[in-house]
């Protein structure tokens, strides 16, 4: 990987805090750093609900706050993708802590040169930092579960109730989901709109083969 690229997958991983706000992917979804797959899956099925316009008709951030919960499940329910969030968000809160503990100190009188100790240390532990982030962008994923809890990447069949049901990806399926949105929100032109499944928001998404007697929006047959 050119450092480049993976200044670039650092970046991404660390924009993947929460648009607009402070919070981590772990606050958003209200588990601790060390919850489990399982705890992220229920953590992440009740905020969901929680949202819901059936639940909360009177909720004016609840697409904001869909988006924030579908980030945060796509990026913790990945290992790989956590790893290197995690990765991220401890060398922003390694580089906050350094320049405070620069900015404390006062310069009262020169001093013979020394050995940069503390900049060598700094290097070396960010240095292992990236070197755990690109190890985690180029290994392999594990097979995602079918568990019906649909993010973007998610694989789908269109059913004929017109709901997006989750397949394998290694299997034939009619489509790839490319985001979730609230109920009330459409999904852009060139791509086709579905309900979720299990009632989570509207799904939308790109074809991935033609669907007999069916024509996704935007997308020519």
């Amino acid at each position: 990987m050119s450092s480049d690229s993976l200044t670039m997958s650092v970046s991404s991983v660390s924009l993947m805090c929460v648009m607009g706000t402070n919070k981590t992917h772990y606050q958003v979804l209200g588990v601790s750093v060390e919850a489990s797959t399982d705890d992220i899956r229920r953590a992440y099925r009740a905020r969901m609900r929680a949202i819901h316009p059936d639940v909360n008709e009177n909720s004016a951030d609840g697409s904001q706050r869909m988006t924030e919960i579908n980030m945060a499940w796509k990026t913790l329910s990945n290992p790989h993708l956590r790893r290197a969030y995690d990765a991220s968000v401890f060398i922003s809160k390694f580089s906050v802590v350094s320049s405070g503990v620069s900015n404390t100190e006062t310069v009262t009188s020169y001093s013979p040169a020394r050995f940069p100790w503390r900049a060598m240390v700094i290097a070396s532990v960010i240095g292992a930092v990236l070197v755990l982030i690109a190890h985690a962008m180029t290994s392999p994923s594990a097979p995602r579960p079918i568990d019906q809890l649909l993010s973007a990447g998610s694989c789908v069949n269109i059913d004929s109730s017109l709901s997006a049901v989750e397949i394998s990806c290694s299997l034939p399926h009619d489509a790839v989901v490319e985001q979730l949105i609230a109920i009330d929100r459409s999904c852009p032109l060139e791509m086709g709109q579905f309900q979720d499944r299990q009632g989570m928001g509207v799904v939308c998404v790109l074809p991935a083969r033609p669907v007999p007697g069916m024509q996704l929006p935007g997308v020519s047959g």
